[in-house]
């Protein structure tokens, strides 16, 4: 509101040369604002919006944007990822994996699925991960066949896993043990002059005399 005050001057254009009252505007500077930049009158646009936001100013409050952030699926988990690690190595074999835990396929799968074991099951876990990253490191393809070879003290190498044996050395000596048959029946190919030797089923399966070689 514009405030009046009254106060004389004199009037140089009189004879009298006695003060004559006179009417003066005075506006305190306090309560005009400056223009703000992009409101009305300095490239803003009058509208529901420009009045709504100079109401919220005034009343003390500010406009906040709100970020939501998008829903993240949740971790699968580290056994998930040790059974992707199986699931490589063993191929086709991981079907006999069960044998190890005591646990049906399912079981498996739901581990696969980022469910975690049973604490007892978590470090025969590990070192079945580890007998696999020996078979991807060999290049080697466990068959059934394979799983089955007494490998040391007259057990397979699922049975020595289910024990708690580390996986590291049982793979290494399944994969040298069956590597040894290999050679040895490549030797004998070449002393039979390329024909076949007649070799019973049970003969392809029998490991060295020494199994701790």
């Amino acid at each position: 509101m514009t405030a009046f005050a009254d106060f004389s001057i004199p009037d140089l254009a009189g004879s009298t040369g006695y003060p004559v009252p006179a009417m003066h505007s005075h506006r305190s500077p306090a309560s005009q604002p400056l223009p703000v930049i992009g409101g009305a009158g300095t490239g803003g646009v009058e509208s529901d919006d420009y009045y709504r936001r100079m109401y919220l100013l005034q009343i003390g409050y500010q406009a906040i944007l709100v970020v939501v952030p998008p829903a993240q699926a949740p971790d699968p988990g580290p056994y998930a990822e040790l059974m992707q690690v199986i699931k490589t190595g063993f191929g086709r074999t991981m079907t006999r994996l069960p044998e190890v835990f005591g646990v049906s396929r399912q079981t498996l799968y739901n581990w696969l699925n980022g469910e975690t074991p049973r604490p007892e099951h978590q470090e025969k876990l590990r070192q079945l991960a580890e007998a696999a990253r020996i078979f991807s490191a060999f290049g080697f393809k466990p068959t059934s066949l394979a799983l089955d070879r007494t490998i040391m003290r007259g057990k397979s190498l699922l049975q020595l896993l289910s024990e708690g044996a580390d996986g590291r050395d049982a793979a290494k000596r399944l994969v040298r043990i069956v590597q040894r048959g290999n050679e040895a029946r490549a030797r004998l190919n070449d002393l039979l002059g390329g024909r076949k030797a007649r070799l019973e089923a049970s003969d392809m399966g029998t490991p060295s005399l020494d199994e701790d070689a």
